[in-house]
């Protein structure tokens, strides 16, 4: 089991496993300032306080790699796509369009997925979601970030759940990050 925590004074989240190993630190500092590693670099939404976007990050890494899901996410692909990245995190639903819905959310938090080279996705879905219908969720981010981008992603089903909920980790380069940060 994976235990996130928090440390507000110095921005920071810790990921550690059962044993008590510090897995990851994810800072909404610049990955310079961080002595920990592996680390990630958390960029928080628009108008979200650090702390605030900590909360949110310790909560759903951890139950992405906690639940029980169709096609598991466990912490070592958390760890494979956000070591050494910067990352933002984003949530929508799929709903009619779940293209333009995925448009909408990157468009508002000013995120160019371009400039991406890893994502995590999960699929929070009702039982009756098919494989095809999952992948072609899947393929929607896939076509926004860099062609040779590190994909993994996961479907959790739960046949209480009336709608389709997709939650992406995006990743880049800490140096690119940057440059899309001075530039703006």
């Amino acid at each position: 089991m994976l235990t996130a925590d928090i440390d507000v004074d110095r921005s920071i989240v810790t990921f550690r496993s059962e044993d008590d190993k510090t897995e990851l630190t994810v800072s909404t500092a610049p990955l310079a300032t961080v002595e920990a590693t592996p680390a990630a670099h958390l960029i928080p939404s628009p108008g979200v306080s650090a702390e605030t976007a900590l909360k949110q990050t310790a909560e759903i890494i951890t139950s992405l790699t906690d639940s029980n899901g169709y096609i598991h996410i466990d912490f070592s692909d958390v760890i494979s796509i956000c070591a050494s990245a910067a990352i933002r995190i984003i949530r929508f639903n799929a709903g009619d369009d779940p293209s333009k819905a995925f448009s909408d959310v990157l468009a508002a938090q000013g995120i160019d997925p371009s400039c991406c080279d890893g994502a995590l996705i999960n699929i929070g879905a009702p039982a009756n979601i098919g494989l095809a219908e999952a992948t072609s969720l899947v393929t929607i981010v896939q076509e926004a970030i860099q062609d040779d981008a590190l994909i993994i992603w996961g479907l959790s089903l739960d046949s209480q759940q009336k709608d389709t909920e997709i939650t992406v980790i995006l990743a880049e380069s800490e140096e690119e990050a940057a440059a899309h940060e001075t530039a703006k």
